[in-house]
């Protein structure tokens, strides 16, 4: 049985009820039934990004171009980071090259920026020869130390 007591509700025995007054639940504001939920998998999902993640890379002069945009907008670093919501050291860092940002403070900065650090990831083209490379090798460059056989006790 369900009552209020000192403004609380609960379950409670007949003994126990007595000492509060009966639970009234509040009339429902609704007017109609609600339409039960499609199973996740039917819901629809946001369209897939232009171009994933993996594919993309940060471009090499992102210091000087982050640098070059936030003076062009008239805002120092603090201010930046502020708008981003990311510490004032890590904007330091980033505009000195001493960190790259990752995707999503990429992102983050082309927003608020309205630049592009995000560029498609160039593949790196891969020998299909079979053979001894022309140039040095790790076997050219190290010493093998081995115990000599006459040694041996």
């Amino acid at each position: 049985m369900k009552v209020v007591i000192e403004g609380a509700i609960v379950v409670a025995c007949p003994r126990c009820a007595r000492l509060g007054k009966p639970y009234v639940a509040p009339p429902s504001h609704r007017m109609r039934p609600r339409a039960p939920l499609a199973p996740y998998s039917a819901r629809p999902t946001r369209s897939a990004p232009r171009e994933t993640l993996e594919e993309l890379e940060v471009v090499e002069d992102f210091s000087a171009r982050i640098r070059k945009a936030r003076e062009k907008i008239g805002l120092t670093q603090d201010d930046l980071a502020k708008r981003i919501k990311e510490k004032l050291s890590i904007i330091q860092k980033i505009e000195s090259g001493k960190i790259t940002p990752d995707m999503k403070l990429c992102r983050e900065l082309e927003h608020s920026l309205r630049i592009s650090l995000l560029a498609p990831r160039a593949e790196m083209p891969v020998s299909t020869t079979i053979g001894p490379s022309p140039g040095l090798t790790l076997g050219d460059v190290v010493k093998v130390k081995r115990k000599d056989q006459s040694e041996a006790p």
